[in-house]
């Protein structure tokens, strides 16, 4: 019943993430993690540290690569995690950008904020823009869909 609710919550989210913004910029991301390496705590907690690659696509038409480096550290025997990550990105143009993520939820579902911190080419103007975010996990796979409000 618990994940149900998450499931509903982040549907939800983007909901009402469409109807409040007026120039929205969307992003999907289809991510692999290509690395991963755990210290698992005594009391069930774990720091993870990922590497990812990914094909990306927006709704202005571009797309392209990223990679990524994320940590993990979950909290309260797993029931939450914290998650900070870097990433890079170059569209088919090889307009590159650098996105900042930071979210605090359950492992495997949860919502966050991706921050551009960097960008070069058209992206130069998303500098310090914030876009709230969701991703899912499967196996080894992450999918992950954020909403920007230019």
């Amino acid at each position: 019943m618990l994940h149900i609710l998450k499931y509903y919550f982040i549907l939800l989210f983007f909901i009402i993430s469409n109807n409040s913004f007026c120039n929205n910029f969307d992003m999907e991301v289809y991510m692999h993690v290509t690395d991963q390496r755990t210290i698992k705590f005594p009391d069930g907690n774990q720091y993870v540290q990922l590497e990812g690659s990914a094909n990306w696509k927006d709704s202005l038409g571009d797309y392209g690569i990223i990679n990524c480096l994320a940590t993990i550290t979950t909290i309260e025997s797993k029931e939450s995690a914290v998650l900070h990550a870097f990433c890079e990105a170059k569209n088919q143009k090889n307009d590159k950008f650098w996105l900042e993520l930071n979210r605090t939820s359950d492992m495997e579902v949860g919502i966050g904020v991706a921050t551009y911190v960097f960008g070069e080419g058209k992206y130069k103007k998303y500098k310090g823009i914030k876009c709230p975010y969701a991703v899912n996990y499967f196996e080894d796979r992450m999918f992950y869909k954020q909403k920007c409000k230019l």
